[in-house]
């Protein structure tokens, strides 16, 4: 199974630096946090990086907008959104990121992106926080038929402290639009393959954490 993490790997270094303004106005609130967490805090940071997805320049597109919306508001964590080429999870030759986002809210919104229409659209709603010195998170793999002109919004809900998580697609009157799932995740966890919208729960080894983005 691939995933985001040679894309990550490929993004220049100045992607990742707009995320740690938001980094710094958040440690404000991590007063009381410990130094063991501090570590799993600056693998979140490193997840959040620039957008690397881009739809075909010369085929129809569609907007998709995309937010988390979670029962465990106040602990740090990312959102990310990535495209594959195919439900079999193939890497988007060009790079899959197409949002993320670093926050503590409740809700957790991505921006509106483009992308191509007319076929069969893969892409994978996840999340990863800080659960005092271990990670959790949960993601969900969807395809569908993005009609060509046309506004979708994709929501995750993430319930249970990360135990569990379900999709939900949108078109811009709030209908829900069909899609398809496969059994596991394109994103996957920490300890690799997870199913469709369960939720994992690990205590990571910082150092090879680092090395190795956990999303595979």
């Amino acid at each position: 199974m691939t995933g985001p993490t040679a894309a990550a790997a490929q993004a220049p270094a100045a992607c990742f630096l707009p995320a740690f303004p938001n980094i710094i106005h958040r440690l404000g609130r991590l007063a009381a946090m410990t130094i063991k967490t501090f570590p799993l805090l600056i693998l979140l940071a490193a997840l959040t990086g620039c957008v690397t997805y881009a739809p075909p320049p010369d085929g129809p597109t569609a907007s998709l907008g995309m937010y988390f919306d979670t029962d465990s508001a106040g602990r740090m964590r990312t959102g990310l959104a990535n495209v594959f080429a195919n439900p079999a999870c193939d890497s988007m030759p060009s790079g899959g990121r197409i949002g993320t986002r670093m926050g503590m809210d409740e809700l957790d919104e991505l921006p509106t992106q483009k992308i191509a229409a007319g076929k069969e659209f893969t892409f994978d709603l996840a999340t990863i926080e800080v659960q005092g010195q271990a990670n959790a998170g949960c993601s969900v793999t969807a395809t569908f038929l993005p009609a060509p002109g046309a506004t979708y919004e994709a929501r995750l809900y993430i319930r249970g402290n990360s135990a569990r998580c379900e999709m939900v697609i949108v078109d811009d009157q709030n209908v829900a639009v069909p899609f398809t799932t496969p059994a596991f995740s394109c994103m996957g966890g920490i300890n690799g393959k997870t199913q469709n919208g369960v939720g994992w729960f690990a205590y990571p080894k910082i150092p090879t954490l680092i090395l190795n983005v956990p999303f595979k």
